[in-house]
């Protein structure tokens, strides 16, 4: 039996701890505007977003797979690590029960979250979610109607205007000059986006993950904006944000820290910082993963502290809970908030393992980050048998979203950068090796 794995914390001890008061319950699902997750989980309609390219596509084959993702994956891998509290567990077409308790069984057990489970399926999701949610404040991951009718922990007015990149902006937070731009015919043609001197940064309001951010910098990099943004407005797009672009020698630092209730000594004047991670980034800005240094993190709240406090004293005092940051650092050592997550965000179970890795397994660094693999979703725990019994491999979520291909989201620390790279390398080829046992040849295992 693999090890179990402790946590330093858990979101649900860190609330506690900080005055945020329970019990709760929470869900970490997200919804689309143009793409219902289930004919009894519908588009979102209240609070929608600007999103990423699948649920507008015409490609119902990848519209399928992003479902099951959402509901298999992504659920359950934001609510790994939040402890000692209920958490809202869809179930339906990929998701399934037994994937998410082995999932959480890794955790000792008094850190293991309650998963109240919900089948799709058999309808009357609305009335179970109220009964679930009966006299306990909902923690959830982005603002959806539903929720009008639950008692949530951030109002979702605040919350839907923290995570719109407009907030950057209009509350003072220290973020690279901008402006809004309305969408006009001229302005696409030959205005302001379509001239501007290079490079610029072009952002939607409300976009997840790097999703709906263009880092313009060559002209070849514009036509793809000006194709994207022609998209958005035949979707009823109007604005977005402009931003100068701003040459760093970092720009992958991601700052994640809890913000108090209003009369707990770590409030927004002082909140604490969990963990600083770095991002992994597609060229034009799409998020993949994240890693850390333990060993830095020290070094790293000294530096960013400052500027982490200055941003949260610009939050709303109704704000409480779990938040996170992007900064950059120029060349001229500046620092700039490129982005806010005023919610769970996508680096917080390696934020909580350094106990696990760095001073059990004397690993220094760890990183997170999905694979796809041909085999049933369980099939991972075989495949990395050997890394998991150590723990140094740990599986945050499992998913199955097609015949015969799966997903899993991982964590593995390693003693070096280069042995995180390493590692994952290996993870792959194992997972190819896995492939070709099932493939009826090696070209048909390496098309994943």
């Amino acid at each position: 039996m693999p090890p179990m794995i402790e946590l330093d914390t858990t979101v649900a001890d860190l609330y506690q701890e900080h005055g945020i008061k329970g019990p709760f319950i929470t869900s970490a699902y997200c919804s689309f505007a143009l793409m219902d997750l289930h004919p009894e989980f519908p588009r979102e309609t209240t609070f929608p977003e600007d999103e990423e390219p699948v649920p507008y596509s015409t490609d119902e084959k990848e519209r399928s797979r992003l479902r099951k993702m959402i509901l298999g994956l992504k659920g359950v891998r934001r609510v790994f690590v939040v402890g000692n509290m209920d958490a809202v567990i869809l179930l339906g077409p990929g998701a399934e029960k037994k994937n998410v308790e082995q999932v959480f069984n890794q955790l000792i057990p008094q850190q293991r979250p309650r998963p109240k489970y919900i089948e799709l399926d058999e309808g009357g999701v609305q009335q179970q979610l109220a009964e679930l949610t009966q006299g306990k404040k909902l923690i959830y991951w982005r603002s959806q109607g539903w929720m009008r009718d639950h008692n949530c922990m951030v109002p979702l007015d605040i919350s839907y205007e923290l995570n719109s990149k407009l907030y950057l902006v209009t509350s003072g937070i220290r973020t690279p000059a901008s402006e809004v731009v309305n969408l006009t015919h001229d302005v696409l043609t030959d205005g302001m986006l379509a001239t501007r001197k290079l490079p610029f940064v072009v952002k939607l309001f409300l976009a997840a993950c790097g999703f709906g951010t263009h880092l313009v910098t060559t002209e070849d990099r514009r036509k793809i904006m000006l194709a994207a943004m022609a998209e958005y407005k035949k979707r009823g797009g109007s604005q977005v944000l402009v931003s100068e672009y701003v040459n760093a020698k970092r720009c992958d630092l991601s700052a994640h820290f809890v913000v108090g209730a209003p009369d707990n000594k770590r409030n927004r004047n002082n909140p604490t910082i969990v963990g600083i991670a770095t991002q992994s980034l597609t060229p034009d800005g799409q998020w993949t993963g994240s890693s850390i240094d333990y060993g830095a993190q020290d070094e790293l709240r000294n530096l960013l502290t400052e500027i982490i406090c200055d941003t949260t004293k610009r939050l709303p005092e109704s704000f409480v809970g779990w938040c996170g940051v992007d900064i950059l650092i120029d060349e001229q050592d500046k620092q700039w908030v490129v982005d806010l997550n005023a919610r769970y965000t996508g680096s917080m179970a390696i934020c909580l393992l350094s106990g696990h890795f760095y001073r059990r397994l004397g690993m220094r660094f760890a990183e997170c980050g999905p694979f796809k693999y041909e085999g049933d979703a369980d099939d991972i725990y075989e495949i990395l048998a050997r890394d998991t019994g150590t723990g140094k491999v740990i599986v945050d979520a499992v998913v199955s979203i097609d015949d015969g291909l799966s997903m899993a989201d991982l964590i593995w620390g390693g003693h070096s950068m280069e042995e995180l790279a390493q590692t994952a390398g290996l993870i792959r080829t194992q997972l190819v090796l896995w492939a070709c046992r099932l493939a009826p040849s090696v070209e048909g295992a390496l098309k994943l």
